[in-house]
């Protein structure tokens, strides 16, 4: 699991998701976050729509809260922290073959 440190301004990466399944096909980021803090992400990647699917959550003990979720090839937006705590970035691999993803986030 990558981190996005708060003193960063800027998330980076191309990633290879490998088939579903297999070590490594999800892809996750830690993001510490206060209570009103806005994430502008966008993500991409090289197959039709459905073979890769991006969410942002949170967990509160055993409960996972998806505050964005979709499977679009391409999918950008910001999300505002409703709480103070740390929220996840994470891509999943939903296909059987590799799928090549540009994940990025920035703080505005």
């Amino acid at each position: 699991m990558d981190v996005f440190s708060p003193a960063a301004q800027e998330y980076a990466k191309d990633l290879e998701l490998p088939p579903k399944k297999v070590r490594g096909w999800v892809h996750e980021v830690e993001v510490p976050m206060h209570e009103g803090e806005a994430l502008a992400y966008e993500t991409e990647h090289d197959a039709p729509g459905g073979r890769v699917e991006f969410n942002v959550h949170s967990h509160k003990g055993r409960d996972v809260t998806y505050h964005v979720k979709g499977t679009e090839a391409r999918l950008a937006g910001t999300f505002v922290a409703p709480w103070e705590g740390n929220f996840y970035l994470m891509w999943e691999n939903l296909s059987d073959g590799p799928v090549k993803v540009r994940a990025r986030a920035r703080r505005p």
